[in-house]
């Protein structure tokens, strides 16, 4: 019996010295009590700061699709205006080409005229080249007189 009430004695000394489950329990009973009490005021925060937004939605967006209402009819009559102008420049510029008829003989007349200048320049530089080599010709003739003028071999008028 000893031993029994040894082993009952050490047993009640474990649960109050290692057994901590009791007090755990009830610190995490306190720590919910508590969050939960922070939180639901949070959220009840949130629902009304989310229920002000609905109302001011709610008020504002008729007065939006009044106001659209109003100024769509606008809108599209400028719009209208505004594309019926383009049509009639767009119409304008192409009668404008098509009434030009001297146009088409201009740009014919510019390309003669381009070849026209584009062969001009290829003989003058035909003639350029000619006369290059005739000034040679001569330069050379003239230092062989006088070569032969030095030599004596050639008499002068």
């Amino acid at each position: 019996m000893a031993a029994e009430g040894v082993v009952k004695d050490v047993g009640e000394i474990h649960a109050r010295l290692l057994d901590h489950r009791p007090v755990v329990q009830g610190e995490i009973k306190c720590f919910i009590r508590e969050f939960e009490g922070k939180r639901n005021h949070r959220e009840e925060e949130r629902l009304e700061a989310v229920l002000g937004h609905a109302q001011q939605m709610g008020q504002t967006i008729p007065a939006c699709t009044m106001l659209l209402e109003d100024n769509l009819a606008q809108v599209t009559a400028n719009l209208r205006v505004a594309t019926s102008m383009c049509e009639k420049i767009s119409e304008t510029e192409e009668k404008m080409a098509k009434a030009d008829p001297l146009k088409n003989r201009r740009e014919g007349r510019k390309q003669e005229w381009d070849a026209f200048m584009s062969d001009q320049f290829g003989r003058s530089a035909e003639v350029d080249r000619e006369h290059e080599i005739l000034c040679d010709k001569i330069t050379e003739q003239h230092r062989l007189k006088e070569e032969l003028l030095k030599e004596g071999k050639v008499s002068m008028p």
